[in-house]
């Protein structure tokens, strides 16, 4: 089945998963979507963050005005520039101090957030990293997608894998 179907036939739904699940599924969208290494660490590091620090509704809100996000935004030049910028931040992996402050969060182990929900803190997440709002449409479509066909668990082991911690038998 094509991709678009998939996408079609499975909408993002209020299914919840938790934060080290979601974090699986940014590292492997932003890896299908070619972007490099550290782009998809840096995604996944802020997503998590925005998870810490802003509500669930406006999370659900970003997904639901994700187009008017990118516009306001802005396009042209100044995008540009705001990209080469950050994406010469994004060259080298994540701050461990970063990491840290993930794992530390222990309301982060035990909350879960919808596919909705994940899908505004990533679209929040890519344009806090000034990511191009032409970026924005085909990461949500992947994340999506990666839903749909990456198995539960590795998304999980992606995740646990990139915070260091040790998955629990």
């Amino acid at each position: 089945m094509a991709r678009m179907e998939t996408i079609q036939e499975s909408p993002l739904t209020d299914k919840p998963m938790s934060v080290c699940e979601i974090i699986g599924y940014v590292l492997v969208t932003c890896k299908e979507l070619g972007m490099d290494k550290y782009h998809g660490e840096h995604l996944a590091a802020q997503t998590a963050v925005l998870i810490m620090e802003i509500s669930t509704k406006k999370a659900e809100d970003a997904y639901y005005n994700t187009s008017e996000s990118s516009k306001k935004k802005g396009l042209g030049i100044g995008e540009l520039i705001k990209w080469n910028k950050s994406k010469s931040k994004m060259s080298r992996s994540v701050n461990s101090a970063i990491l840290e402050k993930i794992v530390r969060n222990a309301s982060l182990n035990i909350l879960h957030i919808s596919e909705i929900q994940a899908a505004g803190y990533i679209s929040l997440a890519a344009l806090e990293l000034n990511f191009l709002s032409g970026q924005l449409i085909p990461l949500e479509v992947e994340f999506n997608y990666q839903l749909r066909v990456l198995n539960l668990n590795d998304a999980l082991a992606i995740g646990l894998h990139f915070l260091g911690i040790q998955l629990e038998k």
